[in-house]
């Protein structure tokens, strides 16, 4: 059954939202298979050299799980200002402006993606605002981005025309690399530390509760369980029961070092 339910999951990934993939064996003069980078190996890339900048930021999400628990979910990314400038820049410029606060997570592909950003759904009735489209920073569109759509990659979506990403996006919670070369990856979920760079103690993770009584999840937990939320119509793609709210996208440093992201 679970091999079935892989089978339908990847399907509807190459037929919908992240659609026309690589293929596996695809060799052009842009990406050969040997550039491909895991998220891991691109940080260490950036690490190597102080020149290659970065930008963070904190995604602040509010959602209500199956039982009726109350979460509040803190996820950081890196994003890669170098695999692509143009991406970062939108994305960057939209969260300066306060774009995505009160805009929602639209869509789950049940433990595989989250996908949200459309100003056209909001929590407080946000009216569709104009905004630029921007060329499409990957592969078949003849734009070198050579990082993989592993799990924790922030990524943008986009339409039928390479170049219809605005502002929506899709973080990807089981690795998708159907997608690479079709989709401009430019970010990476980082593990949520505290200020002294140290990792969170159990209690931090398990027992942290909000000033309103929420339940804390951090970065990888909060994705999870986004993605393993029960879906309108028992859809395994498609739109959350509850309303999953994006309180906030905040910039947190803008163009610095790696080495300057803890």
């Amino acid at each position: 059954m679970k091999k079935v339910l892989f089978f339908i999951l990847s399907l509807l990934l190459s037929l919908t939202l992240v659609g026309c993939g690589k293929d596996k064996d695809k060799t052009t003069d842009l990406v050969k298979d040997s550039d491909w980078m895991t998220p891991g190996a691109m940080i260490e890339y950036y690490l190597e050299d102080s020149n290659r900048k970065v930008s963070e930021v904190k995604m602040t999400i509010n959602f209500v799980d199956d039982d009726g628990l109350k979460y509040t979910g803190y996820m950081r990314f890196v994003l890669f200002s170098e695999v692509a400038p143009r991406t970062v820049e939108n994305f960057v410029k939209l969260v300066d402006k306060n774009f995505y606060d009160n805009l929602t997570i639209t869509r789950v592909v049940t433990d595989s993606l989250m996908q949200g950003g459309d100003p056209t759904k909001s929590t407080n009735n946000k009216k569709s605002e104009s905004i630029n489209t921007i060329k499409g920073e990957f592969e078949q569109n003849e734009v070198f981005n050579n990082l993989s759509h592993r799990r924790g990659v922030l990524s943008m979506a986009r339409a039928d025309d390479y170049d219809s990403a605005s502002s929506q996006f899709f973080v990807v919670n089981s690795d998708y690399s159907a997608g690479d070369g079709g989709y401009a990856a430019f970010g990476y979920l980082l593990k949520e530390r505290n200020a002294d760079g140290s990792e969170l103690t159990y209690e931090q993770r398990n027992y942290t509760l909000t000033s309103e009584g929420r339940k804390v999840l951090y970065d990888y937990d909060c994705l999870d369980k986004i993605c393993g939320i029960t879906l309108a119509n028992g859809a395994i793609d498609g739109a959350p029961i509850d309303t999953i709210e994006i309180v906030t996208i905040e910039l947190l440093q803008k163009d610095v070092s790696m080495s300057a992201v803890k």
